[in-house]
């Protein structure tokens, strides 16, 4: 009988063993990473946890979602920001939410013109008792607070896409609302997040089975929508219907913890990513730990299909965990979760 038990508990200390070692080796903590850059970049100061990036790109005006996260943790609730950058001529930051009377603590942000001619701003928002997006109006080099748009569905928003005026897709990086439910999904990689869309009056879920869904960008063409899941290391290409509906074209293994998306310009597709996950839990908990900072660049080729590589991996002494990368010309801006700066970089 000692010797079943014995057994037994040697088979469950061993299936233990091998799921902490699964772990480890799909953070990609045993992986060698190599520090290689595409850019030249110096920072810019005092903007805490410039988590995302968009860009105003018929202005050259970039809108920086800040937010002090490490104090959020700690149940220091101060009030965040949503700063402008000017990318033409000389530099200037501006807060453009000083005087905002809500409780703002901004995630992911995403910039829309309407046809019309109108700017918008949408911005994800985690108050301390729901979670909801604030949609704002900019005019004559301000945001003005439209409305703020809630529901039960936002159950943990990270990210969105605007597609029209009062309209966005939205990424829940979990399915679960309580932290041990969240904690399960990120360690045991269970796929329970999803995509859910705002169409002017209600909420839908229209995609789901996300490992950690995180970044979404929807195409200017009206047609492709994308999605970057961070613990399944995937990119996703999706077709939109009319009604907002989306159906799955494909899906690229980017072998990296995926976060934000940006498209320039040109048509451009970059993605931040955490190599090392959780390296990234160590320097989330604590500023000394460094942790690394990688840029993808995904295109299309001539037959429909999507390739990357990789321009930008450093162990963090530059910044660390970056989070974003918003490309305006021949400028970079590139954001993290924690840090209290964001570079801005001139591609070589």
């Amino acid at each position: 009988m000692k010797k079943k038990i014995i057994i037994i508990i040697c088979i469950v200390l061993t299936g233990i063993a091998i799921l902490i070692l699964k772990t480890i080796r799909d953070a990609g903590e045993f992986a060698t990473l190599t520090p290689h850059t595409d850019f030249k970049c110096t920072r810019v100061q005092n903007v805490p946890g410039p988590e995302d990036i968009a860009i105003d790109h018929s202005t050259g005006t970039a809108f920086i979602s800040s937010f002090n996260r490490r104090a959020f943790m700690k149940g220091d609730h101060i009030q965040g920001a949503v700063f402008a950058y000017n990318l033409e001529g000389k530099p200037a930051l501006k807060n453009l939410t000083a005087g905002l009377k809500i409780g703002f603590y901004p995630h992911g942000i995403s910039f829309y013109t309407a046809p019309n001619g109108k700017k918008y701003l949408f911005v994800i928002n985690h108050q301390k008792s729901k979670n909801s997006v604030e949609l704002f109006e900019f005019r004559n080099n301000a945001l003005v607070h439209l409305e703020t748009v809630g529901g039960d569905m936002m159950i943990s928003p990270n990210d969105l896409t605007a597609v029209g005026p009062r309209q966005f897709y939205f990424t829940n990086d979990h399915g679960s609302k309580s932290d041990f439910g969240k904690l399960l999904e990120d360690y045991l990689q269970l796929s329970r997040s999803n995509v859910a869309f705002f169409d002017g009056k209600k909420i839908r879920v229209v995609a789901d089975g996300f490992a950690y869904a995180n970044g979404i960008w929807a195409a200017d063409d009206g047609k492709s929508l994308y999605v970057a899941a961070t613990t399944g290391k995937k990119f996703y290409i999706y077709e939109r219907s009319s009604d907002g509906s989306l159906g799955l074209v494909s899906e690229i293994y980017l072998g990296t913890g995926a976060d934000n998306i940006d498209i320039d310009s040109v048509g451009t597709i970059r993605v931040a990513g955490h190599p090392k996950m959780l390296t990234f839990l160590k320097h989330a908990k604590n500023e000394a730990n460094n942790a690394p900072s990688q840029i993808l660049e995904i295109v299309k080729d001539e037959k429909g299909e999507y390739t990357f590589k990789e321009t930008y991996l450093n162990l963090g002494d530059e910044i660390s965990a970056a989070s974003v990368a918003s490309a305006y010309k021949k400028r970079l801006l590139v954001g993290s979760v924690f840090e209290d700066f964001f570079l801005d970089c001139t591609m070589k």
